[in-house]
């Protein structure tokens, strides 16, 4: 049985839309690196997640330390798509259940949301960078 929540945007109830509620991914709001860090390192690895972070946290760290290994984070302006940034968090390559992260935004945009899912749960032609 799938149970719908209805929401309604910007008080007109001619934007309503439906989304099945127990396919909502928990979400967190970080405003800076450090409180990104503590809520990715929390968050529960046995399911998807949604991580608002500034967009900055790419530009200023490359990896997240957290108790169960290292996650390298990266961030590309594709060459054939031009005003565009493509987001990664690559999870450690020992830890099955690790997130793996991506994001697409436009560049300028100060906060991006994270999609990300343990990695055990992704599509096994998902390439790795070596």
């Amino acid at each position: 049985m799938m149970i719908k929540t209805w929401f309604m945007l910007a008080g007109s109830a001619s934007l309503l839309f439906a989304m099945p509620a127990c396919s909502q991914a928990p979400e967190s709001t970080a405003n800076t690196f450090d409180q990104f860090k503590a809520q990715f390192c929390q968050a529960n690895r046995a399911q998807e997640h949604i991580f608002v972070l500034p967009l900055a946290a790419f530009d200023e760290h490359s990896t997240i330390e957290c108790d169960f290994g290292t996650s390298g984070m990266r961030s590309a302006e594709p060459a054939d798509d031009p005003g565009h940034v493509v987001l990664n968090v690559d999870p450690p390559a020992d830890v099955p259940d690790g997130f793996d992260c991506d994001s697409k935004a436009d560049v300028g945009m100060t906060y991006v949301a994270l999609n990300c899912l343990p990695a055990n749960k992704e599509s096994a032609g998902h390439a790795k960078p070596e």
